[in-house]
């Protein structure tokens, strides 16, 4: 037979409650009965305060120490923009992008669209993700690895779409701004351009 105490049918919390309350109000009357009155609580509180007011003091030290710190290696360490190894082809093809995304000919807006997926293909070509296509590498690209990689499939679908309907698509300036601002974000999380 099994023994009932070890499988209790209910947990009475009140119990362990005044349990927990007993020990606390005996261990406060053990310490005012050692430490001779209320007086030893004051001077527990003194130190306190005074223990608190060094911690704030060194924090506070802490903080503005670093702050100087930081200061001197923004000013020892200056980061220079990275140059691209192609001698900036990347980035003279994203000025020809964003010229024709800032033209007025809805023409021009298409031809940004297509032009940046391009470069987003030879990307991500680039980084050795196989498939066929641009759509097929995104497939097998880990999110993980790829923290833009949403805003790559939504930029990629309105390429398909502009490329499969042609003028039938309807495509505002507003809408191809934020497409080539999708791409961007894209290349910029690479360093692309």
């Amino acid at each position: 037979m099994e023994n009932p105490l070890f499988e209790p049918k209910f947990l009475n919390i009140e119990f362990f409650f005044n349990q927990v309350l007993k020990f606390l109000q005996d261990a406060y009357d053990t310490l005012l009965h050692i430490s001779g009155g209320i007086h030893f609580f004051q001077y527990l509180k003194i130190a306190l305060s005074v223990l608190s007011i060094i911690f704030i003091t060194i924090i506070i030290y802490s903080v503005v120490r670093l702050l100087e710190i930081r200061k001197i290696e923004r000013e020892k360490y200056h980061f220079a923009e990275p140059v691209p190894k192609d001698g900036g082809e990347k980035r003279e093809r994203w000025e020809i992008v964003e010229e024709h995304v800032h033209s007025e000919r809805p023409a021009d807006w298409r031809i940004a669209i297509i032009e940046a997926d391009t470069i987003l293909e030879e990307m991500v070509k680039k980084m050795g993700y196989e498939g066929e296509s641009l759509g097929e590498r995104l497939k097998v690209v880990e999110p993980s690895d790829f923290t833009s990689i949403q805003s790559a499939w939504e930029a990629h679908k309105v390429r398909n779409q502009i490329a499969h309907e042609g003028s039938g698509f309807e495509l505002t300036h507003r809408e191809a701004k934020r497409i080539i601002g999708l791409y961007e974000q894209v290349f910029r999380e690479f360093e692309y351009i």
